[in-house]
């Protein structure tokens, strides 16, 4: 069988047999959706009787759709490759926004977060209007995440929260319940970084990601972050009476490790030895003030409202004696 006509299957298989990738994403691009209106100035299909993948075969885009879906495919297990194939399309396709989305998404699963946010921006340049503000009908949710992601770690945490705004009303995107609580704590997260903080918007994620935690990992951390947002805001509070000691040290621990649980949110990389401080102190004060050490280390006075929140956590611990 040859290479088109497998490609053409797979996309077939996918819409006849719903088809996902990791955490329950459609392979077939959106820009592919056989029930697509026909652009305008397109001619469509003469023969009465012809099935909806016809139509998508017949369309000028036909060769793009057979790319895009070809990579979407391998974006998880291989974004090195994805990148390369993203970039070949973005020159076969010039003017095409799908590309340089493809792009985006690569790259950020090559770590480089930095990258991938400017390849977004040129994506939305070429989306017009549509990519302004876009949205689920533009992308879907899986995509509108890592752009969430990739604005969150590169530093544009408005344009985080925003994306996670319209985020929350699409979690039927994700089946794990895990992964649902894991959207709930990045968007929490990037309301903390906005500037001002929006408190309340971040207490609204965290009651959602609280009432349905499902891992002791997510639960500890769900009440790290939580700690996190009454410290910053200066609400009373104590920590939750259900979280012992081993829940706590096990995030002390995950929070150190070189690799975090895939399961964990992406938010900036010293974020969580944040949490963990918060909850380990009243075990450790010496823990509790080496985890604000690396914390800082992280942030690297990039933001003088945070390295001023953790120095005052600093100063706290100092002037506490080494007392937990």
């Amino acid at each position: 069988m040859g290479g088109a006509a497998a490609g053409w299957l797979l996309m077939l298989a996918a819409e006849a047999s719903g088809l996902t990738l990791p955490y329950g994403e459609a392979s077939r691009p959106r820009l592919c959706a056989p029930n697509a209106a026909i652009p305008r100035g397109e001619p469509g299909l003469g023969a009465r009787g012809a099935s909806r993948w016809d139509r998508v075969r017949q369309q000028p885009l036909g060769p793009l759709c057979l790319g895009l879906a070809r990579a979407q495919v391998r974006l998880a297990r291989d974004p090195s490759a994805v990148l390369a194939t993203a970039r070949q399309l973005v020159v076969d396709w010039p003017g095409r926004p799908e590309p340089k989305v493809l792009e985006a998404r690569a790259l950020l699963g090559l770590g480089d977060a930095k990258q991938s946010f400017v390849a977004w921006q040129s994506a939305r340049h070429l989306l017009g209007d549509a990519g302004r503000d876009p949205g689920p009908d533009v992308l879907s949710a899986h995509a509108l995440r890592d752009y969430a992601v990739a604005a969150a770690l590169s530093g544009h945490a408005d344009v985080a929260a925003d994306t996670y705004r319209r985020l929350v009303s699409l979690l039927d995107a994700w089946p794990d319940p895990r992964h649902v609580q894991r959207l709930y704590l990045e968007a929490a997260s990037a309301s903390l970084r906005r500037v001002p903080p929006a408190f309340d918007e971040a207490v609204g994620y965290l009651s959602a990601a609280e009432a349905g935690a499902r891992s002791t990992g997510l639960r500890a951390y769900a009440a790290g972050l939580h700690a996190l947002l009454r410290a910053r805001s200066g609400a009373a509070g104590s920590e939750p009476s259900w979280l012992d000691a081993p829940e706590v040290w096990h995030l002390v621990e995950l929070a150190r490790a070189e690799r975090r649980p895939s399961y964990w949110p992406r938010v900036p990389s010293h974020e969580p030895y944040a949490l963990a401080s918060l909850l380990v102190e009243r075990y450790s004060s010496m823990e509790a003030a080496e985890l604000w050490d690396l914390y800082l280390q992280g942030l690297d006075g990039a933001d003088p409202a945070l390295q001023a929140f953790a120095r005052a956590r600093q100063a706290r611990l100092a002037r506490a004696g080494g007392a937990p």
